[in-house]
């Protein structure tokens, strides 16, 4: 309801009971203002995007592991480095597949494996660990939502 009626953007925290919770609510609620990618949907909610929250909730601590994990991406020309991020987002809402991630992107499947070995080589870290991933996953959210 409040999508429809909502004329500037609305964080919305976790539910709470006490009023002297209030304070804690509200930085949760931006929290997740800041955790929204820009162009989306006017409302935030604070528990649709929990990897997006994290990576904003510790800017300073976010931008040195960033910094560290992505030196290499960085020293890229702009338009190699957005190419390979662009794919790694496919590929993450293609849920691992490269084939859809290929489709989404309009590239051969290859094209999508040879993106993510590079961005493999680049930081060190391999997409068949699953804490590497989350890393990556962590890192790449903060890319997209700190200045």
């Amino acid at each position: 309801m409040l999508g429809h009626v909502a004329i500037a953007r609305v964080g919305i925290s976790p539910p709470f009971r006490e009023l002297a919770e209030t304070s804690d609510a509200l930085r949760l609620a931006r929290l997740a203002l800041t955790g929204k990618p820009s162009g989306a949907s006017l409302i935030s909610v604070f528990d649709d995007t929990p990897l997006a929250v994290l990576a904003v909730s510790a800017p300073e601590a976010m931008a040195k592991i960033r910094s560290s994990l992505f030196r290499r991406v960085d020293e890229l020309p702009a338009e190699e480095r957005a190419v390979l991020l662009d794919t790694f987002q496919a590929w993450l809402d293609s849920g691992g597949s490269a084939s859809d991630a290929a489709s989404k992107i309009f590239c051969h499947p290859n094209t999508v494996r040879h993106r993510l070995r590079r961005i493999e080589e680049l930081t060190g870290r391999s997409l068949s660990r699953p804490r590497d991933v989350a890393e990556l996953c962590l890192v790449f959210e903060a890319e997209r939502r700190l200045p």
